[in-house]
Parts: structure tokens; C-alpha cells; sequence
């Protein structure tokens, strides 16, 4: 039987290659992939369609192995959905990897999953730095990927496939 990922998408500008590079990674190693987001179909950056299988708040922990919240500036319609935030923190509550890149990092430092932890995220703005001290985060901005325990950190699109290949170890 294989594992199952859960690929969360914003439903509007979600960053494309973010999406299908690790999608892409995940499926050749044999995960099954299914989608969530707060819209039944989500729209990329560049213009990438995707019809999800679920509604964010339709979506089960317990029917999944890991989570990865794709980013692009869309992933910032997060920050203050509770049906996200609980999802997350149901399969971090599991001992079951969670996964974040580009701008969606900054939704693990509002939510306080990353006070204390090693992490990284898209930092052009400055942005990430800032919220990383603000919550306690050990910001690696520097870095392409971070993990620290079950959580998994990048910083954007240039990270696609290493992010991919890093969340994969931390499912098997």
C-alpha cells in the first residue's frame, strides 16, 4: 500500500512549479497525491490549473501519511484560516511530517510551529527573517531546505526538487 500525500494549494496564485515539480517527485517514487484547498479548483501564478479533491476543511489527517503546503503569494490566504491551521497541527499531533515552501512558511511561524525550531522560507522582503525573530523561529534564510524533526521548510521555487526529495526521507 502506498503512503499518501496531501498537497494543500492557495486557490488563487499559488506558485506552479511548487506544485508540480514535488507533485511530479512524489508520484515517480510511488506516493499517491491528493489536493485541498479552500476552493475546488485552484489557479497558479502562471496560470496552472488544478480541480482538488478536497475542500482544506473536508480533508482527514488520519487518511494521509505527510502534508506539504505549497507556496507562492496565495499560500498567504492561510495565515488566518483555523481549518488550515488544524489540519497542520492534527498531523504534526500524529507525528506525521509537515511541509512548507516559499511564502507558506510564514504560515508555520504564525501558527507557532516553528518557535524554537531551524527553518527557512522566500526572504526577498526581508519578511521571513522579520516574523522568525518576532516568534522565535532559528532563521536559516540562507538556506534552500531545513528540516528540524517533522517539519520541513524552503525557500522557494529553486528548492522544488530538493524540498521533494528531503519531505520523502521524512515519510518513510
Amino acid at each position: 500500500m502506498s503512503k499518501k500525500i496531501l498537497m494543500i494549494l492557495a486557490s488563487e496564485n499559488f506558485r506552479d512549479i511548487e506544485y508540480i515539480v514535488p507533485r511530479a517527485f512524489f508520484e515517480k517514487a510511488g506516493f499517491e497525491i491528493k489536493t485541498a484547498s479552500s476552493t475546488k479548483t485552484s489557479t497558479g501564478r502562471f496560470g496552472y490549473s488544478v480541480q482538488n479533491d478536497f475542500l482544506i476543511e473536508d480533508a482527514k489527517a488520519e487518511n494521509f501519511d505527510g502534508i506539504y503546503l505549497v507556496g507562492g503569494g496565495g499560500s498567504m490566504e492561510y495565515l488566518e484560516n483555523e481549518n488550515a491551521k488544524n489540519l497542520f497541527t492534527t498531523f504534526l499531533k500524529s507525528n506525521k511530517p509537515i511541509g512548507a515552501i516559499c511564502m507558506a512558511p510564514r504560515n508555520f511561524l504564525h501558527w507557532g510551529f516553528l518557535k524554537g525550531k531551524n527553518a527557512t522560507g522566500w526572504n526577498n522582503d526581508e519578511g521571513f527573517s522579520k516574523m522568525a525573530k518576532e516568534v522565535g523561529a532559528v532563521d536559516h534564510a540562507e538556506k534552500p531546505v531545513v528540516t528540524d524533526g517533522l517539519i520541513l521548510t524552503a525557500d522557494g521555487p529553486e528548492a522544488s526538487e530538493e524540498s521533494a526529495i528531503e519531505f520523502m526521507k521524512l515519510l518513510k
